[in-house]
């Protein structure tokens, strides 16, 4: 296995970490535009196999060009997701597997979508090349728990209800903190969230759909509809489920804060002029947010990150909700990351492991879900996620909160 990691930020660098750990490996190349961030993740490992190079991930040429020049078998992007064609392009240019962690844009902003890549399949098995979209924690684990819950747990599939939560505070910030990418996380939470029900997509408003889920470990905790890949591919391979959606937990200040950079315009891309120079206010207030890779040692607390599995087994209404929990500080003692970013750089070396094993197979575009969960979850438990089976049989006739009316669309 010989791997390119683009991107050297929080998840990247827990990825090059276990990357490291593979027997199989034979060269893990590190990339970042800025070659200092890819230099500490290279220095930290110290192996004569990891070397770090400065690049800039959405420069399809030049990522083709290192892939050739490595001889890499296998692109993990761990950049933002805007890049994600660019990048399989690259592959296809250069010949060699992908794995990415999210997928961009929105129909508002005109950034490639889920569906622009699932439209380069054909292309990738003329190729006989494989790429996993949504490889990270969610997407990603969560999807594998959905087959995993159809495979194993359910007779017939009604419902998956992904749900993200996390209790932890941050010591010597009290303001707005995100454990992943500002940038994504602004984006998923203020655009229109993407709900499959009853055969149809749906368009929820977004920073609604309050609903209280008790989560293991951490307790009663505030989510909210928040658009993920989940709801767009989960459908695709589980038609007949009644409900797929994607809840993540917030502090009211952090849905008060969103709300209020939404109304100020803090969150738009578009440039503004400010005196003499132009500014994205974006940029700005991402730019004064503790970076993810920060974070790490700062946090308490734990992440929870599952998937809600309802259906019939035995002719009776069963309910699962199948999840990892992960602690802040076990994490930073191990790795010297936050646990966000740990849940998120893990699976996608699980899934190059496999890929390199031949144990997930066949080329084309493909969503985790479509594999077998099994020898996944074989691999995360020993990799420091062990995940659970909680049984809400109990529940299962419990009807949810309501959201607020959505607009039905099409296709997500």
């Amino acid at each position: 296995m010989r791997v390119l990691v683009l991107g050297a930020g929080a998840v990247g660098t827990v990825s090059a970490l276990k990357f490291a750990k593979e027997a199989v490996l034979e060269k893990l190349v590190i990339a970042d535009a800025a070659s200092a961030h890819a230099s500490l993740v290279a220095d930290r490992l110290n192996d004569s196999r990891v070397l770090a190079i400065a690049l800039e991930a959405g420069d399809r040429a030049a990522v083709a060009r290192a892939i050739q020049h490595f001889n890499i078998t296998l692109v993990l992007n761990a950049a933002l997701p805007g890049i994600n064609l660019q990048v399989m392009r690259a592959c296809l240019d250069a010949g060699c597997d992908y794995i990415d962690l999210a997928s961009g844009g929105t129909d508002a902003d005109g950034v490639p979508k889920i569906d622009d890549q699932f439209a380069l399949d054909a292309e990738f098995r003329a190729a006989g090349r494989t790429a996993i979209l949504g490889m990270g924690a969610d997407p990603g684990t969560t999807n594998v728990y959905a087959a995993y819950a159809a495979k194993h747990l359910l007779d017939h599939v009604t419902e998956l209800r992904i749900r993200d939560g996390d209790n932890s505070i941050c010591h010597g910030h009290d303001g707005f903190v995100v454990p992943f990418s500002p940038w994504v996380m602004i984006d998923e939470c203020l655009c229109k969230a993407v709900s499959y029900r009853n055969g149809s997509y749906h368009l929820e408003e977004p920073l609604t759909g309050l609903e209280p889920f008790d989560f293991p470990e951490l307790g009663v905790l505030n989510c909210y509809y928040v658009d993920h890949e989940e709801c767009k591919t989960l459908p695709r391979f589980f038609p007949h489920a009644r409900t797929i959606d994607f809840k993540l937990c917030m502090a009211d200040s952090t849905v008060e804060t969103l709300r209020v950079m939404k109304r100020l315009g803090l969150s738009s891309k578009k440039r503004v002029r400010l005196g003499d120079q132009f500014v994205v206010p974006r940029d700005l207030v991402v730019s004064l947010l503790p970076k993810p890779t920060d974070l790490a040692g700062r946090l308490q607390g734990k992440s929870c990150v599952g998937t809600l599995a309802r259906g019939i087994k035995n002719g009776q209404p069963k309910a699962y909700y199948i999840y990892n929990v992960s602690d802040h500080e076990v994490v930073f003692r191990e790795l010297g990351a936050q646990a966000t970013a740990y849940q998120t750089g893990i699976p996608p070396v699980i899934a190059a492991r496999l890929i390199t094993e031949g144990v997930w197979r066949g080329p084309g575009v493909m969503s985790p879900e479509q594999f077998d969960p099994d020898p996944f979850l074989r691999y995360l438990a020993s990799e420091g996620m062990p995940w659970h089976v909680r049984d809400d049989s109990a529940l299962a006739g419990t009807p949810r909160v309501a959201a607020r009316p959505s607009r039905e669309i099409a296709a997500a």
